[in-house]
């Protein structure tokens, strides 16, 4: 019979007991098991997982907070386009102490709309200005002129 997968074992020698160490001199044969390397698991070959205590109670990992500096907003969401209308000037200028009030409130946050509230309120104080110095100037023109 010829089996490819019959391989003898040889056995004890049956002048030396089993259990026995053999005696000084004499050779032992040992027996070779035919076990193969172990397999890996596929599931866990392919992805890492953090290693949990089998038993209690998970680890807890503490949160990280980020707290921000005084003064500082913490929004920081989807804030509108500084466009700097024409309409803040104009605003600036018939209302001159709004124009200064949002000039100095924005003038980091929007730049350019700041810009230009405070254009229109400093364009609205010079003109008041020149108008006063004209109307000064005219008077005293038509005050000289007249003669009594």
């Amino acid at each position: 019979m010829s089996d490819p997968n019959y391989n003898p074992q040889p056995y004890p020698s049956q002048n030396q007991p089993q259990n026995q160490p053999p005696q000084y001199g004499q050779q032992q044969s040992y027996e070779q098991s035919q076990y193969t390397q172990p397999q890996s698991n596929p599931y866990t070959a392919s992805q890492q997982y953090a290693q949990t205590p089998q038993y209690g109670q998970p680890q807890y990992q503490q949160p990280q907070y980020v707290q921000s500096q005084y003064g500082q907003q913490s929004y920081m969401g989807q804030q509108p386009a500084d466009t700097g209308s024409f309409g803040w000037a104009v605003l600036g200028f018939f209302f001159p102490i709004v124009g200064l009030i949002l000039f100095l409130v924005w003038k980091s946050e929007k730049p350019v709309s700041a810009k230009q509230a405070g254009m229109g309120a400093l364009a609205s104080v010079i003109s008041t200005v020149v108008l006063w110095i004209l109307l000064i100037v005219f008077a005293a023109m038509i005050g000289s002129a007249v003669t009594y």
